[in-house]
């Protein structure tokens, strides 16, 4: 069966809209999932995301765009050409050139083969894991944007003569079914199998043609697969390194800029919830963030109680948070016509202990307008671990606000 009957839909995004010499491509990610600080540096005046990092260093980075191979979107994030010309010659030379050599054990295959394979593919160190899996089923290689993430990809190796194919496709299969894991692969020096839950594609390696191996690229590249969502345990790694960046954070700049970081990622981890603008200009004052909500993703009590949209403002002051700021940013809510406002305020806001100040005049506009004004201090987010337990603490706390009790 024609593989691109079958993928399609990879193929179209292979595009030329600014008429490159160098042909169709598509645009690329730049960053990789963890915590790497010399390769967390500011790129055109942007961080890469929370709890992600560089794929570069600043000097390949520069390179790159000297080479024209850096597009920067509307917002300023850099995005890699990948053009599909080179990345199918240089997959089709490096499998075309496998039945020639030999290899004493299928670890020699791997080692020598997988990297190359992989780079040429787009795919990170950190995404390709080895034996992955348990002691029941295990797969020489997965390639997923994390451990815990469900794998993109399998790849069975065998370095010897197939005796029969339908034996080695069976056991493919089983990988696909027990990882939850939609595309497999078969790889020997001769044959290369493309396998899915239903079909397989072969591939003889000695005649592979330019258009097969572009084929194989529309399949396995990494650009074209689906964007795992965050586990559980990368996204509490990430607000512990979010929630340091805010402790250690000395320019102004710098601790405003955290704490939004902070407080964007957690919202846009809990589902349903958007950044629908970020320090957004109106004609009188600026909005740090405003969140969107959508019921179709996931219902949240309270917004379904107060409507669409929750505007959000970042305090990483050195002392509690006063009445004049509090009263400032509900002028905002009420400009907006939103009923519901979050601050994020490093030491909280003043009269946690005296019932006075800030947190009265929070306690004072709900029982007259029914305004929620919800405050998460540094101290609060650190029991946080992801957006479930951030839905849960919203909703103890608009409880607190609504029946005038002590949060416990």
């Amino acid at each position: 069966m024609p593989l691109q009957e079958d993928f399609a839909f990879s193929k179209q995004k292979y595009k030329n809209p600014d008429n490159d010499p160098k042909g169709p491509y598509l645009l690329s990610d730049t960053t990789l999932l963890g915590n790497r600080p010399l390769l967390q540096y500011e790129w055109n005046g942007v961080l890469p995301p929370p709890g992600r990092f560089w794929r570069f260093t600043q000097e390949k980075a520069k390179a790159l765009e000297a080479d024209g191979r850096i597009i920067f979107s509307p917002s300023g994030r850099p995005q890699q050409k990948r053009y599909l010309n080179e990345s199918g010659k240089q997959l089709r030379d490096l499998l075309r050139d496998l039945p020639n050599r030999s290899f004493e054990t299928e670890a020699d295959f791997a080692r020598e083969i997988i990297p190359r394979l992989t780079q040429i593919l787009d795919y990170g160190e950190q995404e390709t894991f080895y034996e992955y899996g348990g002691s029941r089923m295990r797969a020489d290689i997965a390639l997923a944007d994390s451990i815990e993430s469900k794998p993109w990809v399998v790849i069975e190796l065998k370095n010897r003569k197939p005796k029969n194919i339908g034996d080695w496709i069976f056991q493919v299969r089983r990988y696909l079914n027990a990882f939850d894991c939609h595309m497999g692969v078969v790889f020997s020096p001769d044959i290369l199998i493309l396998v899915s839950e239903k079909k397989e594609w072969r591939f003889d390696l000695q005649a592979l043609s330019s258009e097969q191996a572009n084929e194989i690229v529309y399949v396995l590249e990494r650009n074209l697969q689906t964007p795992s969502p965050p586990s559980k345990v990368s996204v509490h790694l990430a607000l512990v390194d979010l929630i340091e960046t805010v402790e250690k954070a000395e320019t102004n700049e710098k601790k405003g800029k955290s704490l939004e970081n902070l407080a964007r990622f957690l919202l846009e981890n809990t589902p349903s919830l958007r950044c629908k603008y970020q320090n957004l200009q109106t004609r009188s004052s600026e909005i740090d963030l405003v969140i969107e909500y959508d019921p179709l993703k996931g219902t949240i009590p309270l917004f379904d109680e107060i409507g669409r949209y929750c505007l959000v403002e970042c305090k990483n002051w050195s002392k509690p948070v006063g009445v004049g700021p509090v009263r400032d940013f509900m002028g905002k809510l009420d400009k907006c016509k939103v009923k519901l406002g979050i601050i994020f305020s490093k030491n909280g806001v003043t009269g946690v202990d005296s019932g006075a100040d800030a947190l009265r005049e929070i306690q004072s506009r709900f029982d007259r307008d029914g305004l929620f004004l919800i405050v998460f201090s540094l101290d609060d987010l650190r029991d946080i671990r992801g957006g479930t337990e951030f839905k849960a603490a919203l909703d103890r706390k608009a409880d607190s606000l609504r029946f005038d009790t002590q949060e416990g």
